[in-house]
């Protein structure tokens, strides 16, 4: 990876307080909301592996995704199918790779995806059905899959907004297009009646803000204001949520359905540890391949993912078609990438 003051920078205007330390808006343009919009795309083993580059692994803000990613860099490669397969668990692709890589800023590190076919690709039908992402992966007939194949890529105008305008963007990460109806409607949401007490604040964003505000976004309810002005993420206190139960019969699900052995402490009922197969495992293994917005989509207690569902209800919210369908959940895996008996 490259030093961070090699990475471009852009402005952001903020609107703050300064008595109260607080960031009330921003104002920016579409390189920052295209950074923003990008976030939603990582896939969730991409974002540890950042994190823990760019912060103290003890102070992880990801849960127990950190000890999932480090159980499969700690797991034997004789393991999986291939040394392929544990590569594309820790450096996870994202199915919206090839937009960011026309990002201005671009914090994922991951190689870019290829494309590679049987050397008899072109001679042989049945070679013609096939292609990998790794150039290791075999062929039915036997050959190596290492023909790479050249993929044009589309230049377009704006990444995932596709105009040229301005955002305002709440401390909580709401974005929306930028009006002065919209503004004002803010400051009245926090008790303010024009600008006399706000300043104007011009900084520059670079690599290192970016990945805190990416850290900031499962933690914080003020994201921006712990990101510019605090400069580190802020651990929010987590409210004890009533567990949701739910009784539902789906037909031909029954053979879908995992088994696993718990033990449980008598005392407090607290799970010490459980046996599985391989396919809970394979199962738990494919948290690190999904994207965050389709994590929060997934997720049952959206209350502990900090402003991640702002930022994805308000990608869903603007009115571009493009920006819509580029943001789309999606996860790349290998097939077969994993082989076990027991765990």
């Amino acid at each position: 990876m490259a030093k961070s003051s090699e990475k471009p920078k852009f402005s952001l205007r903020l609107l703050i307080d300064e008595e109260k330390n607080r960031v009330i808006l921003a104002e920016a343009g579409k390189d920052f909301v295209d950074v923003l919009c990008s976030l939603l795309t990582l896939p969730m083993g991409t974002i540890v592996r950042l994190l823990e580059k760019h912060q103290n692994p003890q102070s992880s803000v990801v849960g127990c995704l950190h000890n999932l990613y480090k159980s499969v860099a700690d797991m034997d490669v004789d393991n999986f199918e291939s040394q392929a397969c544990k590569h594309f668990l820790l450096h996870p692709r994202s199915a919206k790779g090839s937009h960011g890589r026309d990002l201005k800023l671009n914090i994922d590190d991951t190689e870019a995806t290829k494309f590679f076919v049987c050397p008899n690709f072109v001679s042989t039908e049945a070679c013609r059905k096939l292609f990998s992402n790794v150039s290791t992966m075999k062929c039915r007939c036997g050959s190596s899959m290492h023909r790479e194949i050249p993929v044009e890529e589309q230049q377009a105008d704006g990444v995932f907004p596709s105009c040229r305008t301005s955002f305002v963007i709440t401390d909580d990460l709401k974005v929306a297009l930028n009006s002065m109806g919209l503004v004002m409607n803010v400051l009245n949401d926090f008790g303010y009646s024009g600008f006399d007490k706000l300043q104007e604040m011009l900084i520059d964003v670079g690599f290192e803000e970016i990945l805190t505000l990416l850290g900031c976004l499962f933690t914080s309810e003020a994201p921006l204001t712990d990101t510019f002005l605090r400069k580190h993420c802020m651990s929010r206190k987590r409210k004890m949520l009533t567990p949701l139960v739910q009784e539902s019969s789906v037909a031909g699900a029954a053979d879908n359905l995992l088994t696993l052995k718990v033990y449980v402490r008598k005392t407090d009922r607290a799970v010490l540890y459980a046996e599985c197969r391989e396919e809970f495992v394979d199962f738990l293994f494919t948290f690190l391949a999904i994207p965050i917005e389709f994590a929060w989509e997934l997720s049952i207690d959206i209350g502990n993912m900090g402003c991640v569902g702002n930022l994805c209800r308000s990608v869903k919210d603007l009115s571009f078609e493009k920006q819509k369908a580029a943001t789309v959940s999606q996860c790349m895996l290998p097939y077969f990438y994993w082989k076990g008996t027991t765990s």
